[in-house]
């Protein structure tokens, strides 16, 4: 994670980084000069040397390499934070382009949208906050352990005497309560787990009110979770405790031999006054290594699920991309499956000559959508092919075919911007006549005049102040705006006023003249005159044919769909195309 972190960050990022450590490292190690400088002056003052001036001047400069360094420290390390942020971000972004659409489930935009707030802001407290004062109290402690064993061997021995001892407790503590948590998460979820079921029970369990045994699996559960809980708290403690007090060691050993060593004569009051002061210091990250431990963990948790991201499949682009010269659709052999044990699409075959329509009709779950998302290649097929104008659509640049296929669904997506902004989706680059046009031929035009802002009226997120109908004709202006080849229709009269579907069937009419069309019908009524109907069930293609044709086979699925369609199935003056 640490060498990914560091080449994700731009070179004026990892400038910024080094320029941080170092004005930490400056500043400590100034903050300690001027506590040697204290030290000498007093030396020079108990020898009898009144001069102090040199002294002073020293303590000045200091205090001024201090101050200054700190504010570069400070500056610098926000702004390797922030490089880190963007180029994390920025590199999520461009990624997400890169996915099929298929990629952006409803679970999948929740985590998503957490990762790029919470995960990635993560990321800048780690490199701006946490790396640069930790490398830098390492880099002092280095520093001042080459110093003090320049100027006492012995000394500097006996400062780190139990150090390596502490650090393997510490390793190894941390080690053990990694084990100790995991285990205290587990009964965490099984308390949960049995309290949820137990609360979902309560009426049941009223009823039979003599019977302890599922209250008493919840006080079990619950003790579980205390016991293990204590557990960590216990050992985090005693690792704690046990480790600072191994450094504590280290430190009055040094003080008690370092007092024999003055009445030795080996070191003079002053070396030992160094030591007793500066030795604070080397251990300060020391001290700090459980917190640098946990700030790790938390960053490779959120390191690990950017990764998700970063590292996802993406859509195969094709090295030489292929064009079609026209716009039928086949399905050849196409076998498929969302997941092992799950809904499976076997042996799906048929063509869909240019500009024809196609209906998808079946029950829930029979595979119409499956079929729309694998054109679109929301999801790679298994096996077989799928290709439109005989180019496979693997061989077509994904942006390509994207930009053949126009679709209307029924849950229409708008977003908090203007009417003209939301129509302007289907061409970035249409004219304000090219957009009236769309919005006429959507028949959603007079509406939009009577606004009082017009094309300029802003609308709520997902379209909130507007009308099922209302939106739904917002959705066929970007599809006339588009002017693609082929549409993809998902039957959108289902739940709107009389009116509204008038209009709306109007549109679609005039929409699906002379595109090649795939409309998963709800409503049979409105494909009866359909150039071609398939009928799926459980994955296959059961029937396929005309309504009529179909209609006539009283043994057949479609016959049993057509005569339990009852008042939904509509009537004659809403066939598409009609």
């Amino acid at each position: 994670m640490i060498k990914e972190i560091w080449n994700t960050l731009t070179s004026s990022g990892k400038r910024s980084l080094l320029l941080s450590v170092t004005g930490f490292t400056l500043y400590a190690l100034s903050g300690i000069a001027m506590m040697d400088i204290v030290l000498k002056s007093l030396e020079s003052v108990m020898s009898g040397n009144g001069a102090l001036m040199w002294y002073w001047v020293a303590l000045v400069a200091c205090l001024l390499i201090k101050g200054g360094s700190n504010i570069l420290a400070d500056v610098q390390k926000h702004h390797a934070g922030f490089d880190i942020v963007f180029q994390i971000r920025k590199n999520i972004i461009c990624r997400l382009k890169e996915f099929s659409l298929g990629f952006y489930t409803n679970e999948r935009l929740g985590e998503i949208s957490t990762i790029i707030h919470k995960d990635v802001d993560k990321m800048e407290m780690v490199v701006g906050h946490i790396w640069t004062r930790m490398l830098a109290d390492f880099i002092v402690s280095a520093v001042l352990l080459a110093a003090l064993v320049i100027y006492s061997p012995k000394m500097a021995l006996l400062m780190v005497s139990a150090l390596p001892v502490a650090i393997l407790f510490l390793v190894l503590g941390l080690k053990r309560g990694e084990r100790l948590e995991k285990e205290a998460g587990n009964d965490l979820a099984d308390m949960v787990s049995v309290f949820v079921e137990y609360v979902k029970g309560i009426p049941l369990l009223k009823a039979f009110s003599e019977s302890r045994h599922f209250e008493e699996k919840v006080e079990q559960t619950a003790r579980d979770f205390g016991q293990s809980s204590k557990a960590v708290s216990k050992n985090r403690a005693a690792v704690l405790s046990v480790y600072g007090f191994l450094i504590d060691v280290s430190f009055w050993i040094m003080l008690a031999v370092g007092l024999l060593l003055i009445l030795e004569g080996s070191i003079p009051v002053y070396g030992f006054l160094l030591f007793a002061i500066i030795s604070r210091e080397f251990y300060k990250p020391f001290l700090a290594l459980e917190s640098h431990w946990a700030n790790y963990l938390t960053a490779a948790d959120s390191y690990r699920r950017i990764k998700k991201i970063t590292e996802a499949e993406t859509v195969t682009e094709p090295k030489t991309p292929v064009s079609p010269s026209e716009y039928s659709i086949d399905f050849e052999d196409v076998t498929f499956s969302y997941e092992e044990g799950g809904f499976t699409m076997n042996g799906i075959s048929f063509h869909t000559p240019t500009q024809t329509i196609t209906a998808l009709v079946g029950g829930s779950g029979s595979g119409k959508t499956t079929i729309t998302n694998l054109l679109l290649r929301f999801w790679d097929v298994t096996n077989g092919a799928i290709r439109i104008g005989g180019v496979d659509v693997r061989d077509m640049s994904y942006d390509e075919l994207l930009g053949s296929v126009s679709i209307v669904m029924q849950n229409v997506q708008l977003f908090v911007d203007t009417i003209e902004g939301n129509i302007r989706l289907g061409k970035a680059a249409a004219t304000q006549e090219e957009i009236i046009e769309a919005a006429k031929k959507a028949r959603i035009h007079d509406f939009i005049l009577s606004l009082p802002d017009g094309y300029q009226t802003m609308i709520g997120e997902n379209g909130v102040g507007l009308s099922g109908g209302q939106k739904q004709r917002i959705s066929i202006a970007r599809a006339f705006l588009k002017d693609a080849p082929i549409l993809l229709l998902d039957e959108i009269t289902s739940n709107v006023d009389p009116i509204n579907e008038a209009l709306i069937q109007e549109a679609i009419s005039e929409l699906a003249r002379d595109r090649t069309v795939l409309v998963i019908a709800h409503h049979l009524s409105t494909i009866r005159s359909a150039d071609q109907i398939l009928v799926l069930q459980d994955g296959r293609i059961v029937q396929s044919g005309q309504h009529e044709t179909l209609l006539s086979d009283t043994g057949g699925y479609y016959h049993k769909l057509w005569n339990a369609r009852g008042s939904k199935g509509g009537s004659a003056n809403e066939e598409l195309c009609g």
